[in-house]
């Protein structure tokens, strides 16, 4: 953080500090108002009818005037009764006839008679306020009636409910008790605003220094490190959606790291399975070349040299054509190419090529189940190929005087190949490689070992495209057996 800057937290403490004061001023106010015109609404609704009962029982107003004597006890028994109120008598147009205080006091002769009348109109149930004679600039709540004489309107009696007598009395209370309370009020309010403030942003400061804590144990390279997750902590979603990456950026380093290490035991296992038939192919040409030249060669050798070299060529011819398909299936762009037909029919004529194959090593290969006729929807070539090299495999490694079996059992709409063969057992990195589903990002990284040749891989990409089981069993250190499992489909129902 730049120096001289309040901190994120000091800020944050100052804000709520600001805005809990303005709206303590603000709540106080609004509380004194509100009471206030409560006051006087009850006050006015309370005293109504006023005007009234002075206009029933004892109005001064006769055919010749005001009658003062009557005027003067009105003012005297209102005086006696509720010193708060004043009484004016007004004409038909509400200019004022007859009053209790001196002609000093009034500023206001002519009441206008607008909220006059609709005081009288609602009888005194709508919170009307009008002018005060003394103080024309406030708005005071008022009682108010008409006075009839033989039927004849000849004025009004207008009562201000709350006169100077009131007003004086309210400030006098407003600034000996209502302030002092307001600001013991004000004062306890922000004192307890604060320290709970306090207390709050002190412990989210732990909290942001503890995550400061570990994003810099991460950022020194400790990438195990995690944020211990609290559910009511506030920082909550920012630890979970951490430890979350963090996770990912470690899966995704392993994943890294295995790329790299796959691709220099791949490159190691090219060239060793290249380099072998170049130098077989090598080695009997130069040595044909130099008996040529001496001319210690017959035809029927010369054949012999050329038949080698050929095999030795296509056999390198076979892996670049294994490393362009196994590249072509890795592009993020290829699909299998799927279509429905009967498997144990591919199977089957597989099955017939191998089995020369395998009489001429003297190894026994047999089939149970092959006549199932249960449909599945893949692209026939490339499982074709996965049959391929898995009985080129099995007869590769397979010795001499073994046994190679294949069985085909469907169970529900599970289809399930095993390939079963005597040989050597394999090494533990290469069944957990084989074994390994699509990983997970907590899954443990598996790397690919060096020795598992082309042929498993394109196995296991061809199943994996097509969402196939593949797993291997290696029993009794004498018996290996590679198990695919199929879902099985309705050729109706595949459009």
């Amino acid at each position: 953080m730049t120096k001289g800057k309040l901190s994120l937290f000091k800020r944050i403490i100052i804000l709520i500090f600001l805005l809990i004061t303005v709206l303590s001023l603000l709540f106080i106010v609004i509380t004194y108002l509100t009471t206030k015109e409560f006051y006087q609404s009850a006050t006015q609704l309370t005293d109504k009818d006023v005007a009234v009962h002075i206009a029933r029982f004892a109005s001064p107003f006769q055919d010749e005037g005001i009658n003062k004597t009557v005027a003067d006890s009105v003012f005297y028994n209102a005086m006696v009764l509720n010193p708060s109120i004043e009484v004016y008598f007004l004409d038909t147009t509400g200019k004022i006839m007859y009053y209790q205080s001196p002609d000093s006091t009034i500023k206001l002769w002519k009441i206008p008679l607008e909220n006059i009348q609709k005081h009288i109109q609602s009888k005194g149930e709508d919170y009307i306020k009008g002018p005060d004679p003394k103080e024309p600039s406030q708005q005071k709540v008022f009682s108010a009636a008409e006075v009839i004489n033989n039927g004849k309107k000849v004025g009004y009696i207008y009562v201000i409910l709350g006169g100077n007598a009131y007003s004086t009395t309210s400030n006098i209370l407003f600034g000996s008790h209502v302030i002092s309370l307001a600001i013991i009020a004000f004062c306890v309010i922000i004192f307890i605003s604060v320290v709970l403030t306090f207390w709050y942003i002190n412990r989210l400061q732990r909290n942001f220094k503890k995550i400061i804590a570990i994003l810099n144990e991460y950022m020194q390279g400790d990438f195990n490190v995690r944020f211990e997750v609290k559910k009511n902590d506030e920082f909550a979603p920012i630890t979970e959606s951490f430890n979350r990456m963090a996770t990912l950026l470690s899966y995704n380093i392993d994943k890294l790291k295995q790329t790299e290490q796959e691709r220099k035991n791949f490159i190691a296992t090219i060239s060793h399975d290249l380099r072998t038939p170049l130098s077989v192919a090598k080695g009997y040409t130069e040595t044909a070349l130099t008996k040529i030249s001496r001319g210690d060669i017959d035809k029927p050798e010369i054949d012999a040299f050329i038949q080698m070299v050929h095999k030795k060529l296509q056999q390198i011819e076979t892996m670049v054509h294994d490393l362009f398909e196994l590249s072509r299936m890795e592009s993020v762009h290829f699909t299998p190419n799927k279509e429905p037909f009967i498997f144990s029919e591919i199977l089957n004529e597989m099955f017939a090529v191998y089995e020369k194959r395998a009489a001429e090593k003297n190894i026994q290969l047999d089939c149970t189940g092959c006549e199932d006729t249960s449909w599945i929807n893949a692209d026939i070539r490339m499982i074709e190929r996965v049959l391929q090299n898995l009985l080129d495999n099995a007869v590769k490694y397979t010795p001499a005087g073994g046994s190679i079996h294949i069985s085909l059992e469907k169970k529900s709409n599970l289809l399930t190949i095993t390939f079963t063969n005597s040989g050597n057992a394999l090494s533990d990195e290469l069944i957990n490689w084989i074994n390994i589903t699509a990983q997970r990002i907590n899954d443990p990284v598996i790397i690919k070992p060096a020795n598992s040749g082309l042929g498993l891989l394109i196995v296991k990409k061809a199943l994996e495209l097509h969402d196939y089981s593949f797993h291997v069993i290696s029993e009794n250190d004498d018996l290996i057996s590679f198990i695919i499992q199929m879902k099985t489909t309705n050729p109706l129902t595949v459009s």
